[in-house]
């Protein structure tokens, strides 16, 4: 391909080349009349002259050009039966005999046809536009025929009026202010048919799109996506009434385990309630009342603890919290007249939530044992080589051995007169 279009641009190169050489020593007649040679010293008169070398060239010249370009249309050419191929060889003869008697000077030349330059662009016109009725040179044609044949489109093109020139398939009629609203918006759409617009030169160019059965499918889209939505919302109120459920499942669950661990301190409750409406002494009254106070602390607190271990990522509690516990039971300890103390390390440590609540049952435990028998309490929670460890000092003024009887593991040693050391171990 590429040496062939090489081979095409030398030949137009060296055609123009000799067409330029002929058209400029035309130009420069003046200077050596090579091609119009005139006998009389200026002023030059059409009269008195004659042709020359350069005349007989150029006309040799067109005819090998118009020549050259019948074959090669006829060679090249694919349209089948070649029978008016010939349509084209009239003109050229008969520009070459007017040729043959202008240079005769035949006098009926010079009366009918003596234009020279008239003659040559009639006969090269009627050349080519024979090479046009005979098919050698294709142009386009038909175009009503042609647009018709597209039957898959329906189209129509307008001037600038809207007045319709060609039409296709079955473009419907269409009123000026549909078009109006068409040019305005690019296209349109209307009962199910897409009406689009493009400006061409000196008109409009207006097609439809039948579009209805997207239009189906995107209705069908939109019912599909409502339906969803009313299923993803009843599955959002399924998902939240069951939360509900599980929620309030887990908080009874947690209420039954928190009642089972401490029904003790409940009996304990009603017991003291039950001396509370019998006693008559203002002194008994007022030590019940403390004492219910320091158990609903440790119901309170100890709920606290669970929620906490429940609710937290794992299951595990801070020695925060445990000392949060033991500061407010140590509080109210104060009401039943006894000193309480504790200390807790490593406050922000993070441990076992068993663990945790197994200290402050200890201490509510033995507050509950020791309740009429101290005066004072110091607890302490330790950890040592990863266990926690509990000591509590304690005074009383009683041997306190017959009223921990029920955990034989402790170890409970009398230090000096009224003050006794207990040590719990928790593993």
């Amino acid at each position: 391909m590429e040496e062939e279009h090489d081979k095409v641009k030398k030949r137009s190169i060296f055609l123009l080349f000799s067409a330029m050489l002929l058209i400029i020593s035309v130009f420069t007649n003046d200077l050596h009349q090579q091609v119009f040679h005139f006998y009389l010293n200026p002023p030059y008169s059409d009269k008195n002259y004659s042709y020359g070398f350069f005349f007989f060239v150029i006309q040799g010249w067109i005819i090998f050009c118009l020549i050259a370009m019948d074959i090669i249309l006829i060679h090249k050419s694919k349209i089948s039966g070649k029978k008016r191929f010939w349509l084209p060889v009239i003109p050229g003869i008969i520009l070459l005999a007017w040729n043959i008697a202008n240079i005769l000077r035949v006098p009926i030349i010079s009366t009918i046809a003596g234009d020279l330059t008239a003659i040559c662009c009639l006969c090269i016109a009627a050349i080519f536009q024979s090479c046009i009725l005979c098919g050698l040179i294709p142009t386009n044609s038909r175009y009503f025929e042609l647009f018709q044949s597209n039957g898959s489109l329906d189209a129509e093109i307008t001037d600038n009026t809207f007045h319709r020139y060609y039409y296709s398939g079955n473009f419907p009629k269409l009123t000026e202010e549909l078009r109006e609203c068409v040019i305005a918006n690019s296209s349109i759409q209307e009962n199910g048919v897409l009406i689009k617009h493009i400006p061409v030169k000196g008109g409009h160019l207006f097609w439809t799109e039948d579009i209805s059965v997207l239009l189906d499918q995107y209705q069908d889209i939109e019912e599909q996506q409502e339906e969803l939505t009313e299923r993803n919302q009843l599955l959002q109120m399924t998902y939240q009434k069951e939360a509900a459920r599980k929620k309030l499942e887990e908080q009874n669950r947690l209420l039954n385990m928190i009642q089972y661990q401490t029904y003790k301190q409940y009996e304990l409750l009603s017991s003291y309630m039950k001396k509370l409406e019998q006693t008559e002494s203002r002194e008994e009254y007022d030590m019940l009342l403390s004492k219910i106070v320091v158990v609903g602390t440790y119901l309170k607190r100890r709920k606290n603890l669970v929620l906490t271990r429940y609710s937290s990522q794992g299951d595990s509690l801070t020695m925060a919290d445990l000392k949060q516990s033991l500061a407010e039971s140590c509080e109210n300890l104060k009401l039943c007249r006894i000193r309480a103390a504790y200390y807790v390390q490593d406050k922000e440590k993070q441990l076992q939530a068993d663990d945790i609540l197994n200290c402050y049952d200890f201490f509510e435990w033995l507050i509950e044992q020791l309740f009429d028998v101290i005066n004072s309490v110091f607890f302490r929670v330790t950890q040592i080589d990863e266990k926690l460890q509990i000591s509590v000092h304690v005074m009383s003024s009683t041997d306190i051995h017959n009223f921990l009887k029920e955990r034989p593991e402790l170890l409970i040693q009398q230090e000096e007169e009224q003050e006794w050391f207990i040590r719990c171990p928790l593993s």
